[in-house]
């Protein structure tokens, strides 16, 4: 068996167990009693150690190799889960939170630093991973929602805290997973910062961090635009699904598209695609097109992830490529938290309509940065 789709599947379980733990938290403290800002506090929650420990996770991947940051990261998923069971006070899930997301920054890390190492096509071995995500992302919330509903909030931790246990079973048992030709870290470890010095790994780097902001607002603010526009709430969860399912639809055709371009072209053509789509979005004022536009957007952002983590393991110095895999966690993390709150205000002041001009800046800046990597 191909070692990618051993470690994409366990990679999406262990993904699975991280979403689903959110879904449970969120719902937990409503009804312990939380409001909406506190419970948005403890999603926050789980960023911060991806804003604080990403590169050092990748400078652990580097200088032990992979196996050991990804036992280590599952099990504090396991613990964190059980924790939840066993400690269900409001105040704690802030504790779970924190200890889950320092989990997944070090399992996650790893495997990316690990897939991009593994023989064979790096974009083919990376569209592969990205699968495994988009799968994650379904199953996580889902099973999340029918366990809370029939098992109870707290029995529901446990569920989730089975998900990892085959990733540390494997990794346990079979060492050859994580054995692959890498390049030694080096005797004295450089700054973080030295890598952004490097022109084409900078941009690489911004590359991530844009499409991430793209997403965000995509997803953010499709709801507000559709409750402006009087969408139904399941007219506008069809609409966020379509653009996943273009996701997930996509990455089984990368490898073919990669085979006969560059990665900076493809990539290139994705964005500009997405952005023009964007574009028609303001315009939209049936749900007919914005399905259309959506699926357009998730075929383009569906490409962009697996072809950034090709593009930054390609470009990252000699025994430092989990660094960097480090750098672009924590630079999306960031992202991911900066973004909704700036953007909140800007959609405040000049309409929900006006963010997807933005978003289509933003993409498009990405497509012609791909062609100006090097």
């Amino acid at each position: 068996m191909n070692r990618v789709y051993l470690i994409t599947a366990l990679h999406a379980s262990v993904h699975a167990a991280f979403l689903g733990s959110k879904v449970i938290v969120s719902l937990l403290a409503l009804k312990l009693g939380a409001d909406a800002s506190l419970v948005g506090m403890l999603i926050g929650c789980y960023a911060v150690p991806p804003l604080l420990f990403g590169v050092l996770a990748g400078r652990l991947a580097d200088r032990i190799g992979m196996r050991v940051p990804m036992m280590l990261g599952a099990g504090s998923i396991v613990l964190g889960l059980i924790s939840g069971f066993l400690w269900n006070a409001l105040y704690a899930l802030f504790f779970l939170a924190i200890l889950i997301g320092i989990g997944f920054v070090l399992f996650m890390v790893s495997v990316q630093n690990l897939v991009g190492a593994l023989d064979g096509n790096r974009s083919r071995n990376y569209s592969i991973l990205t699968i495994g995500y988009s799968i994650s992302n379904f199953v996580g919330p889902m099973v999340a929602g029918y366990a809370v509903e029939y098992i109870g909030h707290v029995q529901a931790f446990l569920v989730f805290a089975l998900f990892p246990l085959p990733a540390i079973a494997t990794l346990a048992l079979c060492r050859a997973l994580t054995r692959v030709a890498a390049a030694p870290a080096p005797d004295k470890p450089g700054r973080a910062a030295d890598l952004l010095r490097i022109g084409p790994l900078r941009r690489t780097i911004l590359i991530s961090g844009l499409q991430m902001a793209a997403w965000e607002l995509f997803v953010f603010f499709i709801p507000v635009y559709g409750y402006s526009i009087a969408l139904t709430p399941s007219t506008i969860g069809n609409i966020l699904a379509c653009f996943a399912f273009a996701t997930f639809v996509i990455r089984f055709a990368l490898p073919w598209f990669t085979r006969r371009l560059r990665v900076e072209t493809m990539l290139s053509i994705a964005m500009l695609t997405a952005a023009g789509a964007c574009l028609v979005i303001p315009l939209a004022r049936d749900a007919p097109l914005l399905f259309v536009a959506a699926f357009v957007i998730g075929l383009g952002l569906g490409c962009g992830h697996p072809l950034s983590l090709t593009l930054s393991f390609e470009r990252s110095p000699p025994g430092r490529s989990g660094e960097v895999a480090g750098v672009r966690v924590t630079v999306t993390n960031f992202a991911r938290v900066v973004v909704p709150i700036l953007t909140g205000t800007f959609g405040a002041v000049l309409g929900p309509a006006a963010v997807f001009l933005f978003d289509a800046a933003i993409l498009g800046g990405i497509g012609w940065l791909a062609r100006h990597i090097d």
